[in-house]
């Protein structure tokens, strides 16, 4: 039987419920009534296979405060008699599971608008070549290899027309295969890539663009497509080189000592053919998806083969055709100072190969917290760890130690009660700090989740010790914070790159979802309780309970909502921002929201970033190649 529909009086009384509940968490979190039909269909479902049973959240007392450690800093943090939410976790009744005709409960207990999103622009052949196969990283993609390979093309014309003299050699196709092979590599070295965002992401740099350039430049993520559009027509220039070497080879007269020598120039040639192709072909992104190991094995010991191979391929050459001695035909030949220069790209990362001290704290039996003191690191950036280094490196974004409060700077009033206002501060800021570990030390951390075998073995046994290689590098969420106000959106154990943001530009406004499961019993109180420091508003779902729009919620329109929400917002939303200035002097931007930057699985991303920007929103996501 059909059940009744939700009017727009029970809406209104079921969001005034839950604004209640945001004013008063003790109040237990009111949900929807189990005869209740408000269905309606998603438009992107977010992936979850872990079905196990948990207790629902617990109900915080009532007098937590929600207090930056920057407002503490500044001495700017008040006592306020209202308390703030804590773990106004939306949540559902368990029997709404296997009903079919479950509503979109999270948008409507949000408070926001379940109607139908508006549709999308364009026709789907349209928004195909603009937003999926006409991406920014496929773009570079092209440019980088439809540059190279129209080169080749003009380069084999001439050669077919022009005499013997203007004829494209072998010689010219190898420079340009080192040279391919050179910015491969050249844009996937950690110093370059922070480079870039220094450039193109810094809110020192940026400022001053219009939020056009700003939207523009924060796809600075897609810089991969440099990295496979080169290594793609490097290829293609290996495939035309080994074409014209064999032509010029064949029936020409050898002697026994250049035969030989050519007999080995043609083996390694054709051996490094064979490397380059497979590793072209386990790059594929579907292949990568499923044998993420296997790409990483075989990218490593192939490409570090392959590079040998390419010094024997050069030395071998310059011997058969130095016209002076050996060394100055070296001297001369730019594959080897180019090869001089890419062993050193493959090498460096590797020096910086460290066992480092850690220290572990087990949030939970599906996460664990490890904490590293050797340095300082910016939000928006990953560390590489392993504790097997030839075998497999995993990428984990970092936490900045928070700020240590300076109490001693705040202001000295006196309470109704006699108490001075620092000694209450004090006992505010040990319970804010109480989570975040380490506050004012130097160094970081990282939070490690359940999602494979190495993870699994991390959280079983955390380690006391564990490699890092390389330096920190900028990722997607360094782009957040070129956006004044943002929407953060988050699944599972994608919030951890979002924390770095919210500790070290605690007053960056804004708007947060974060759907996982179990937050409470999985990632802790204190998590949850920056998050809505951060952001009052918060929107946290517990997937493990309440039916299937709970286990699979439409994030596209939670956060299109979410986005539409803030163009109708002035200051009195930020009031707690308004006025304060940011690290450039700046004051902050309060209202419109401006971007929206969502951390999760590639599938989900996918999804969310082209619903969003398919109904003009400007959305950013990480890559699998970012």
């Amino acid at each position: 039987m059909k059940m009744p529909s939700l009017s727009t009086s029970q809406r209104h009384g079921l969001i005034s419920d839950l604004s209640q509940n945001h004013a008063h968490p003790g109040t237990p979190i009111q949900t929807l009534p189990q005869d209740i039909d408000i269905y309606e269909p998603s438009d992107c479902e977010s992936d979850h296979s872990d079905n196990e049973e948990v207790d629902l959240p617990r109900q915080p007392p009532a007098t937590a405060m929600a207090t930056t450690p920057r407002q503490l800093e500044d001495g700017l943090a008040k006592l306020d008699s209202t308390p703030s939410p804590r773990v106004t976790i939306i949540s559902t009744p368990l029997s709404l599971t296997d009903r079919e005709d479950a509503p979109d409960c999270p948008v409507t207990l949000a408070g926001l608008d379940p109607g139908p999103l508006p549709p999308k622009k364009g026709s789907r052949t349209y928004r195909y070549f603009r937003y999926n196969f006409g991406s920014v990283y496929r773009r570079i993609f092209c440019l980088a290899f439809l540059g190279n390979l129209s080169a080749l093309a003009v380069l084999a014309a001439k050669h077919g027309l022009s005499g013997q003299a203007e004829r494209f050699t072998y010689q010219q196709a190898s420079i340009a295969v080192t040279a391919n092979v050179l910015a491969a590599l050249l844009v996937r070295n950690e110093h370059v890539v922070n480079a870039f965002f220094w450039f193109f992401a810094d809110k020192a740099v940026t400022k001053y663009l219009s939020l056009r350039a700003r939207r523009l430049g924060a796809k600075i993520y897609s810089y991969g497509g440099v990295h496979s559009g080169c290594a793609v027509a490097a290829t293609a220039w290996y495939i035309a080189f080994l074409v014209l070497l064999t032509l010029e080879w064949t029936g020409a007269d050898i002697a026994e000592e250049q035969g030989m020598v050519k007999g080995y120039i043609y083996l390694v040639s054709y051996t490094i053919l064979a490397l380059l192709v497979s590793m072209l072909v386990t790059a594929w992104p579907e292949f990568r998806r499923r044998c993420h190991n296997w790409f990483e094995g075989v990218h490593r010991f192939m490409g570090w083969t392959a590079v040998f191979l390419f010094w024997v391929q050069v030395l071998l050459l310059t011997y058969e055709n130095s016209s002076h001695d050996f060394g100055t035909g070296l001297a001369q030949s730019p594959n080897f100072w180019m090869l001089v220069v890419i062993t050193g790209l493959v090498v460096y990362p590797w020096t910086r190969l460290r066992l480092r001290k850690v220290e572990a704290e087990v949030l939970s039996s599906h996460c664990v917290k490890l904490n590293f003191e050797y340095r300082d690191v910016h939000y928006g950036q990953a560390v590489k760890l392993t504790d097997s280094p030839l075998r497999e490196t995993h990428g984990f974004g970092v936490i900045p130690h928070p700020y240590a409060p300076k109490i001693e700077d705040a202001t000295h009033q006196t309470s109704s009660s006699g108490s001075s206002m620092v000694s209450i501060e004090r006992e505010k800021t040990q319970k804010q700090n109480k989570g975040l570990s380490h506050a004012g030390e130097k160094g970081y951390s990282v939070i490690v989740s359940k999602a494979g075998d190495w993870t699994s073995k991390i959280i079983a046994n955390p380690p006391t010790h564990i490699y890092t290689r390389g330096t920190p590098q900028f990722g997607v969420m360094r782009v957040a914070g070129m956006f004044e106000p943002c929407v953060i959106v988050a699944t599972g154990s994608g919030i951890a790159p979002c924390l770095s943001l919210f500790v070290q530009k605690p007053d960056h406004p804004v708007r947060i979802i974060w759907s996982t499961k179990s937050p409470l019993q999985t990632y802790g109180q204190d998590i949850i309780d920056l998050l809505y420091a951060t952001d009052p508003r918060a929107i946290i779902i517990d997937t493990s309970k309440g039916g299937p729009k709970f286990k699979r919620p439409d994030l596209v329109k939670l956060a299109y909502r979410v986005w539409e929400e803030s163009q109708g917002e002035g200051p009195e939303q930020y009031a707690r921002l308004e006025g304060r200035t940011n690290s450039t002097g700046r004051k902050k931007i309060v209202g419109k929201c401006e971007a929206v930057v969502i951390i999760s699985n590639q599938k989900l991303t996918e999804k969310v970033v082209y619903g969003l920007e398919s109904r003009g929103v400007p959305a950013f996501g990480a890559l699998f190649d970012s």
